[in-house]
């Protein structure tokens, strides 16, 4: 997802374009994201659908007046900074030089950044025109093992997510089910049924699940700031 999207005619220039594997420059006939004009606070945020520890990022930007990808920054955040505005953020590389080359640029960060939701931030605006475009994003790293820090999840009472991507466990326990997560690296949330103790694990997350209300079931996710209502299970 991104901060905004710009559509020109009949064309609407996606954030998924820069990570569906063209490596092109032209932005109409390759495909590149594009946020509107006036948005002077631009950012493009991928969830990578489990953690990593991310060593370097490859940018590949538009040939047409590819100065405007200046001045931004690369971070990382645990949780999902959209959905929760207090996310912290662990910061990759701030780039502070002129606009980069047509083509792909490499950058190496600071220190190995740990996290899940991946966001380039622009900054140092110089006019509403200024606009944040990518035509390809490719981020490498290592997947956690599993044997690292554990997930944090925060729960929400009385809800499910629903999603095509998960695994029902019959007869186990809060403890169990979170523990069979953490063991599964792409497991990025469950569901814990109260009364019938089932647990339903979620792979391959995506910005598209929905939440439905369900008094049976309790939702622990990383996409939800804690609160006073809410119990951290780590």
């Amino acid at each position: 997802m991104m901060s905004s999207t710009f559509v020109w005619k009949t064309s609407t220039f996606y954030s998924s374009f820069a990570v569906d594997g063209n490596l092109g420059r032209t932005l109409n006939t390759d495909g590149c994201t594009h946020t509107k004009v006036d948005d002077m606070k631009p950012w493009w945020l991928v969830d990578v659908q489990g953690t990593f520890v991310v060593h370097s990022v490859t940018i590949t930007n538009r040939a047409l007046v590819p100065e405007k990808l200046h001045s931004f920054v690369i971070e990382l955040f645990s949780q999902n900074p959209e959905g929760c505005s207090g996310a912290g953020s662990a910061v990759c590389l701030n780039y502070t030089g002129a606009g980069l080359p047509p083509g792909q640029s490499t950058f190496t960060c600071d220190e190995p950044t740990r996290g899940r939701f991946f966001r380039i931030r622009k900054w140092n605006m110089k006019g509403t025109s200024d606009v944040l475009t990518l035509c390809e994003v490719q981020i490498y790293g290592t997947e956690e093992n599993g044997c690292g820090i554990p997930h944090q999840f925060w729960r929400t009472s009385g809800a499910r997510l629903l999603s095509q991507h998960s695994e029902l466990i019959n007869d186990t326990s809060l403890m169990e089910c979170s523990m069979q997560c953490d063991r599964k690296t792409s497991c990025l949330a469950i569901n814990v049924n109260v009364n019938s103790h089932q647990c339903e694990l979620t792979f391959n997350g995506s910005f598209e699940n929905t939440k439905e209300i369900n008094p049976d079931w309790d939702y622990y996710g990383s996409d939800f700031c804690y609160s006073e209502e809410q119990n951290l299970v780590k």
